[in-house]
Protein backbone atom coordinates (compact mmCIF):
# COMPACT_ATOMS: atom_id res chain seq x y z
CA UNK A 1 0.00 0.00 0.00
CA UNK A 2 2.86 2.34 1.25
CA UNK A 3 4.92 1.46 -2.18
CA UNK A 4 1.29 2.51 -4.16
CA UNK A 5 1.04 5.72 -2.64
CA UNK A 6 4.61 6.80 -3.18
CA UNK A 7 4.91 5.39 -7.18
CA UNK A 8 1.24 7.71 -7.57
CA UNK A 9 3.37 10.74 -5.89
CA UNK A 10 6.13 10.03 -8.02
CA UNK A 11 3.78 10.12 -11.05
CA UNK A 12 2.12 13.14 -10.13
CA UNK A 13 6.11 15.03 -9.48
CA UNK A 14 6.96 13.59 -12.83
CA UNK A 15 3.96 15.07 -14.49
CA UNK A 16 4.91 18.71 -12.66
CA UNK A 17 8.29 18.41 -13.42
CA UNK A 18 7.45 18.10 -17.59
CA UNK A 19 4.55 20.68 -17.05
CA UNK A 20 6.90 23.10 -15.54
CA UNK A 21 9.61 22.27 -18.16
CA UNK A 22 6.95 23.15 -21.02
CA UNK A 23 5.51 26.45 -19.29
CA UNK A 24 8.89 27.40 -19.29
CA UNK A 25 10.07 26.72 -22.43
CA UNK A 26 7.21 28.34 -23.97
CA UNK A 27 7.49 31.51 -22.21
CA UNK A 28 11.34 31.59 -23.17
CA UNK A 29 10.59 31.08 -26.71
CA UNK A 30 7.90 33.90 -26.44
CA UNK A 31 10.23 36.32 -25.33
CA UNK A 32 13.01 35.66 -27.07
CA UNK A 33 10.49 36.63 -29.92
CA UNK A 34 9.27 39.56 -28.54
CA UNK A 35 12.88 40.51 -27.87
CA UNK A 36 14.21 39.92 -31.60
CA UNK A 37 10.88 41.30 -32.88
CA UNK A 38 11.71 44.95 -30.34
CA UNK A 39 15.51 44.78 -31.55
CA UNK A 40 14.12 44.49 -35.56
CA UNK A 41 11.51 47.01 -34.89
CA UNK A 42 14.10 49.75 -34.14
CA UNK A 43 16.92 48.11 -36.38
CA UNK A 44 14.39 49.28 -39.19
CA UNK A 45 14.39 52.74 -38.30
CA UNK A 46 10.92 52.00 -36.11
CA UNK A 47 9.65 54.73 -33.72
CA UNK A 48 8.66 54.37 -30.59
CA UNK A 49 5.07 54.83 -30.68
CA UNK A 50 5.16 51.72 -33.42
CA UNK A 51 6.29 49.57 -30.61
CA UNK A 52 2.70 48.57 -28.65
CA UNK A 53 1.04 48.53 -31.59
CA UNK A 54 3.29 46.09 -33.36
CA UNK A 55 4.29 44.11 -30.16
CA UNK A 56 1.54 44.46 -27.62
CA UNK A 57 -0.88 41.50 -28.41
CA UNK A 58 2.34 39.61 -27.99
CA UNK A 59 3.64 41.13 -25.11
CA UNK A 60 -0.49 40.67 -23.07
CA UNK A 61 0.18 37.26 -24.64
CA UNK A 62 2.80 36.08 -22.78
CA UNK A 63 2.58 38.35 -19.34
CA UNK A 64 -1.20 37.21 -18.75
CA UNK A 65 -0.22 33.76 -18.97
CA UNK A 66 2.24 34.81 -16.73
CA UNK A 67 -0.89 34.33 -13.42
CA UNK A 68 -0.41 30.51 -13.62
CA UNK A 69 2.85 31.72 -11.62
CA UNK A 70 0.98 32.80 -9.16
CA UNK A 71 -0.95 29.24 -8.95
CA UNK A 72 2.61 27.29 -9.14
CA UNK A 73 3.19 29.75 -6.15
CA UNK A 74 -0.11 28.93 -4.38
CA UNK A 75 0.47 25.61 -5.00
CA UNK A 76 4.29 25.14 -4.17
CA UNK A 77 5.04 23.83 -7.08
CA UNK A 78 7.86 26.23 -6.74
CA UNK A 79 10.06 27.42 -4.46
CA UNK A 80 8.94 31.22 -5.52
CA UNK A 81 7.94 33.18 -2.57
CA UNK A 82 4.01 33.46 -2.82
CA UNK A 83 3.70 37.11 -1.90
CA UNK A 84 6.36 38.19 -4.17
CA UNK A 85 5.51 36.20 -7.22
CA UNK A 86 1.85 37.97 -6.82
CA UNK A 87 3.20 41.25 -6.76
CA UNK A 88 5.15 41.31 -9.59
CA UNK A 89 2.92 39.39 -11.84
CA UNK A 90 0.24 41.56 -10.52
CA UNK A 91 2.46 44.25 -11.33
CA UNK A 92 2.95 43.45 -14.83
CA UNK A 93 -0.77 42.27 -15.81
CA UNK A 94 -1.67 45.91 -14.72
CA UNK A 95 0.72 47.86 -16.55
CA UNK A 96 0.03 45.56 -20.21
CA UNK A 97 -3.98 46.38 -18.98
CA UNK A 98 -2.75 50.09 -19.27
CA UNK A 99 -0.88 49.91 -22.63
CA UNK A 100 -4.14 48.13 -23.39
CA UNK A 101 -6.57 50.79 -22.41
CA UNK A 102 -4.66 53.73 -22.50
CA UNK A 103 -2.98 54.78 -25.82
CA UNK A 104 -1.85 58.38 -24.07
CA UNK A 105 0.95 55.70 -22.37
CA UNK A 106 1.33 52.78 -24.77
CA UNK A 107 2.25 55.10 -27.46
CA UNK A 108 4.90 56.35 -25.34
CA UNK A 109 9.14 55.64 -24.93
CA UNK A 110 9.18 54.57 -22.06
CA UNK A 111 6.94 51.36 -22.86
CA UNK A 112 9.81 50.26 -25.52
CA UNK A 113 12.48 50.49 -22.46
CA UNK A 114 9.43 48.59 -20.34
CA UNK A 115 9.45 45.77 -22.74
CA UNK A 116 12.79 45.57 -23.61
CA UNK A 117 13.83 44.52 -19.91
CA UNK A 118 10.88 42.40 -19.69
CA UNK A 119 11.76 40.47 -22.18
CA UNK A 120 15.75 40.05 -21.39
CA UNK A 121 14.76 39.10 -18.04
CA UNK A 122 12.30 36.81 -19.12
CA UNK A 123 14.17 35.11 -21.68
CA UNK A 124 16.80 34.21 -18.81
CA UNK A 125 14.61 33.68 -15.88
CA UNK A 126 12.60 31.21 -18.08
CA UNK A 127 15.62 29.37 -19.85
CA UNK A 128 16.53 28.87 -15.90
CA UNK A 129 13.54 27.34 -14.72
CA UNK A 130 13.47 25.13 -17.37
CA UNK A 131 16.62 23.85 -16.80
CA UNK A 132 16.24 23.76 -13.54
CA UNK A 133 13.87 21.35 -13.75
CA UNK A 134 16.97 18.99 -14.65
CA UNK A 135 19.59 20.00 -12.30
CA UNK A 136 21.50 21.26 -15.44
CA UNK A 137 21.59 24.91 -15.04
CA UNK A 138 24.55 26.25 -17.02
CA UNK A 139 26.45 28.31 -15.33
CA UNK A 140 26.87 31.15 -17.85
CA UNK A 141 22.80 31.32 -17.91
CA UNK A 142 22.68 31.34 -13.44
CA UNK A 143 25.51 34.19 -13.43
CA UNK A 144 22.85 36.34 -16.05
CA UNK A 145 20.09 35.74 -14.18
CA UNK A 146 21.69 36.82 -10.57
CA UNK A 147 24.01 39.42 -12.40
CA UNK A 148 21.83 41.46 -14.99
CA UNK A 149 18.94 42.23 -12.78
CA UNK A 150 21.47 44.85 -11.17
CA UNK A 151 20.47 46.69 -14.46
CA UNK A 152 17.35 45.14 -15.29
CA UNK A 153 15.54 45.94 -12.17
CA UNK A 154 16.24 49.78 -12.65
CA UNK A 155 15.67 49.88 -16.23
CA UNK A 156 12.29 48.05 -15.87
CA UNK A 157 11.05 50.24 -12.94
CA UNK A 158 11.67 53.13 -14.67
CA UNK A 159 9.97 52.33 -17.81
CA UNK A 160 6.91 51.49 -15.74
CA UNK A 161 6.80 53.86 -13.62
CA UNK A 162 7.09 56.50 -16.23
CA UNK A 163 4.28 54.35 -18.49
CA UNK A 164 1.87 55.02 -15.48
CA UNK A 165 2.68 58.27 -15.58
CA UNK A 166 1.81 58.96 -19.01
CA UNK A 167 -1.49 57.60 -18.11
CA UNK A 168 -2.02 59.60 -15.45
CA UNK A 169 -3.97 62.33 -17.69
CA UNK A 170 -5.75 60.60 -19.53
CA UNK A 171 -7.30 58.08 -16.44
CA UNK A 172 -7.94 61.91 -14.83
CA UNK A 173 -9.57 63.61 -18.06
CA UNK A 174 -12.18 60.15 -18.85
CA UNK A 175 -12.71 58.99 -15.07
CA UNK A 176 -11.51 56.01 -16.30
CA UNK A 177 -12.80 52.83 -14.68
CA UNK A 178 -13.80 54.87 -11.37
CA UNK A 179 -17.13 55.08 -9.68
CA UNK A 180 -18.23 58.47 -7.87
CA UNK A 181 -20.69 59.07 -4.83
CA UNK A 182 -23.38 58.93 -4.61
CA UNK A 183 -24.63 55.18 -5.67
CA UNK A 184 -26.46 51.76 -4.50
CA UNK A 185 -23.21 50.41 -2.73
CA UNK A 186 -21.99 53.78 -0.96
CA UNK A 187 -18.61 53.05 -2.41
CA UNK A 188 -16.43 55.39 -4.39
CA UNK A 189 -13.24 54.25 -6.36
CA UNK A 190 -10.49 56.34 -8.41
CA UNK A 191 -8.32 54.83 -10.31
CA UNK A 192 -6.78 58.00 -10.68
CA UNK A 193 -5.50 57.98 -6.74
CA UNK A 194 -4.92 54.21 -7.44
CA UNK A 195 -2.20 54.89 -9.54
CA UNK A 196 -0.44 57.53 -8.10
CA UNK A 197 -0.82 55.43 -4.84
CA UNK A 198 0.97 52.74 -7.14
CA UNK A 199 3.55 54.79 -8.10
CA UNK A 200 4.26 55.91 -4.41
CA UNK A 201 4.57 52.01 -3.47
CA UNK A 202 7.43 52.04 -6.27
CA UNK A 203 9.73 53.66 -3.93
CA UNK A 204 9.82 50.84 -0.96
CA UNK A 205 9.28 48.46 -3.73
CA UNK A 206 12.17 47.94 -5.84
CA UNK A 207 14.62 47.87 -2.92
CA UNK A 208 12.66 45.16 -1.74
CA UNK A 209 12.71 42.93 -4.61
CA UNK A 210 16.38 44.11 -5.18
CA UNK A 211 17.75 42.59 -1.62
CA UNK A 212 15.65 39.57 -2.45
CA UNK A 213 17.36 39.10 -5.81
CA UNK A 214 20.78 39.89 -4.12
CA UNK A 215 19.98 37.54 -1.38
CA UNK A 216 19.78 34.76 -4.37
CA UNK A 217 22.54 35.89 -5.96
CA UNK A 218 25.02 35.44 -3.29
CA UNK A 219 23.30 31.75 -2.31
CA UNK A 220 23.69 31.03 -6.19
CA UNK A 221 27.52 32.10 -6.04
CA UNK A 222 28.31 30.35 -2.50
CA UNK A 223 26.55 27.19 -4.21
CA UNK A 224 28.69 27.38 -7.52
CA UNK A 225 31.76 27.82 -5.53
CA UNK A 226 31.10 24.86 -3.45
CA UNK A 227 29.99 22.47 -6.40
CA UNK A 228 33.32 23.67 -8.21
CA UNK A 229 35.80 23.09 -5.37
CA UNK A 230 34.14 19.67 -5.02
CA UNK A 231 35.32 18.83 -8.44
CA UNK A 232 38.25 20.43 -8.05
CA UNK A 233 39.12 18.54 -5.16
Amino acid sequence: MLKSVRDVESNIMGVVKYYLVAYNAIQAVGWSYILAQLCLHYAHGGRPEGVWPALGRHVALFQYAAVLEIVHALLNLVKTPFLTTLIQVFSRVALVTVCIYIPDAALQWPVSLMIFAWALTEVIRYSFYAFNQFKAVPYVLGWLRYTLFIVLYPMGVTGETLTLWNSLDYIHRTQLWSISMPNSFNFAFSLYHFVLVALVVYVPGLPWLYSYMLSQRARFIKTSYADTTKKTA
